[in-house]
């Protein structure tokens, strides 16, 4: 009986996981939203911004001109993002590259007790001295590229200092996390990929896109929670090549 029973559970944790796993035949043409980032090639550290919505056809519309962004020191490879997985560099721990692919937004999170006024919803979570962002592998039992929130009363414990989130880091005011590595996490392929204030005009990112404080700002209040906003991040080569297959908007001219 309790092998039948540990079958049975067994064959429901399948189950559960196949129906979780990304549909490739739709990728974008679920999202209502979406932040398309180009870079000229795979070792660039510059690039741009634009976003899209769909209207009530069906088809892409950009919201405004596209802005400009900065990526790792190392350029792109590929990431785990909703995409099949792709030919060519994969990203891992330490390269300082961004990860190129198809990503679902998450949460955002910050310093102030509320996003930006205008902001639609998006959900968020204020950064205190109590939370983390679990990089070790060692520590994946509190969630592998995830916020750790330290319960109240728990003393710090010996790993505290290495994992907490900054706080008082005017770069990381505002973080939009990009869903690279998050679903069935696996360690060494990279962590803790956001959208992020910039350091400098030039300054290139350990793997992030960074951009000026409004035009982040402008991005986190047009964000809906209704969307399944996403994110596409490619070589304006790749992008020509996979957008249709991918339901992305148009290559803009």
């Amino acid at each position: 009986m309790y092998r039948s029973l540990a079958f049975f559970f067994w064959l429901l944790v399948c189950n559960l996981t196949a129906s979780a796993a990304p549909d490739e035949n739709r990728l974008g043409l679920d999202a209502k939203q979406m932040i398309v980032c180009l870079a000229d090639t795979s070792a660039s550290f510059e690039g741009t911004l634009q976003l899209f919505h769909r209207d009530a056809s069906g088809r892409w519309q950009p919201d405004g001109r596209p802005w400009p962004v900065l990526f790792g020191k190392g350029g792109l490879a590929w990431g785990r993002g909703l995409n099949p997985p792709q030919q060519g560099l994969q990203k891992v721990d330490g390269d300082h590259r961004n990860p190129a692919g198809l990503f679902k937004i998450g949460f955002a999170l910050g310093y102030a007790p509320k996003l930006p006024d205008g902001a639609k919803g998006w959900p968020y979570h204020q950064v205190t001295d109590r939370d983390a962002w679990i990089d070790d592998p060692a520590l994946a039992s509190l969630g592998y590229n995830h916020l750790y929130t330290l319960p109240p009363g728990e003393p710090l414990p010996p790993w505290w200092e290495k994992e907490k989130l900054h706080l008082g880091d005017a770069a990381y005011q505002w973080l939009v996390l990009i869903e690279h590595n998050y679903d069935n996490p696996v360690p060494g392929a990279g962590n803790e990929i956001f959208f992020h204030v910039r350091r400098g005009d030039h300054y290139r990112t350990a793997g992030c896109t960074t951009m000026k404080l409004e035009d982040l700002e402008r991005l986190i209040k047009w964000l809906d929670p209704s969307s399944n906003a996403m994110l596409a991040e490619l070589t304006r080569a790749d992008y020509a090549r996979v957008w249709q297959d991918w339901g992305l908007p148009p290559p803009q001219k």
